[in-house]
């Protein structure tokens, strides 16, 4: 038993004449066949409603009946079962307290956005390019065509409610409430009441986000069709690039120095980057290769931080180079150098070798 209007499926007025009925037929046919939606599953469930409708409404005889008998009418002919009156008068009951289901909303849309690591830390208003579904300027998301498009819906006479439930009025089933009959779609966005387009739009990048994290523009990802409902968001995908001197651990930045063997051992001044630009570390005599230097709260910012806007720190590791490609008056130097010192200016080096005479 079909549960719903023939004549709305079409989309033509119960007074149509058949040759209107059959326009309608054809131009829905043409548009949802499966040979022209290959894989939306969609359209082909509509296509079959489209050809149970025009098979009713397309024989007098048959429409004559479907309108006598309305929610009864059976294409085969036979009178309705007891279940069948069982299943209409439930399913109107079940209208008059069902709850009105919830507006359709617009899709949402995702962009990836990509920032320096400067641009994370000091936060960044960027201009971006986004394709989303907008309002039809032509029809302003009606989905009609602005003249003569539309007409009053000949079952509500144009307030969008229900006529049949006294007490507790419901929406209009014809129109779904909308007071109105789409009798010629929109030329330019087919019915849908929206149309692609480019937008320009600002995302405000906060200072200390990190890669994966998402900002949210609410209301600026598609808008619905025909007009009804909220739009979707549009959510901003953070990809903060690779810094050629710096990693990111958090709010804190590492960045490893190389420095030479006599500046670890004499000491000195080095030039260092950070984030602002440039400062100088004291190196002390002696230091290791591996050891790390920190400068406080240069790192980065700790996002939504409450109160004192707390920054990570910066961290430097120092990496003793060993010199390279050495010609012979480089190494007779070096030689030289080592006979000097001898294995007191290594007492780790000492260790380690009379360690391993222990384990003789």
């Amino acid at each position: 038993m079909p549960r719903r209007d023939y004549y709305a499926i079409l989309g033509v007025a119960r007074s149509a004449d058949p040759e209107d009925v059959k326009k309608a037929f054809r131009a829905l046919a043409m548009r949802y066949h499966p040979d022209r939606n290959p894989d939306d599953p969609q359209a082909e469930s509509q296509f079959r409603e489209i050809v149970e409708a025009w098979e009713c409404l397309g024989d007098p005889e048959q429409r004559q009946r479907y309108d006598r008998l309305g929610p009864f009418y059976r294409a085969d002919g036979r009178p309705p079962s007891p279940d069948d009156i069982t299943a209409v008068v439930q399913d109107a009951l079940a209208g008059l307290f069902r709850r009105r289901p919830p507006p359709e909303q617009g899709e949402d849309l995702r962009f990836r956005l990509s920032i320096s690591l400067e641009e994370a830390a000091s936060g960044v208003e960027r201009s971006i390019e986004v394709r989303r579904e907008a309002p039809c300027l032509r029809c302003k998301s009606t989905g009609a065509e602005p003249d003569g498009g539309t007409r009053v819906c000949d079952q509500c006479g144009g307030d969008g409610r229900s006529k049949t439930a006294r007490f507790l009025r419901t929406e209009c089933p014809r129109c779904d409430g909308r007071g109105y009959l789409i009798v010629q779609r929109c030329s330019r966005c087919d019915g849908a009441g929206r149309t692609e387009r480019t937008d320009q739009l600002k995302v405000k990048v906060p200072a200390g986000v990190a890669t994966g994290q998402k900002l949210k523009l609410r209301g600026k990802g598609n808008v619905p069709r025909r007009g009804s409902g909220k739009s979707g968001d549009l959510l901003v995908l953070i990809e903060v690039a690779e810094h050629p001197l710096f990693r990111r651990r958090g709010a804190d930045l590492f960045c490893e120095v190389p420095i030479t063997v006599t500046e670890a051992a004499l000491g000195t001044e080095l030039e260092v980057p950070t984030l602002e630009g440039r400062t100088n570390i004291r190196v002390p005599p002696g230091t290791p290769s591996g050891q790390v230097l920190r400068l406080a709260e240069r790192g980065l910012p700790t996002l939504g931080q409450r109160g004192r806007k707390r920054r990570g720190d910066l961290h430097f590791k120092l990496v003793i180079e060993v010199p390279a490609e050495l010609d012979e008056q480089r190494r007779q130097a070096l030689a030289q150098l080592a006979e000097q010192l001898g294995m007191a200016a290594y007492p780790r080096r000492r260790a380690y070798a009379e360690s391993l005479k222990e384990r003789a």
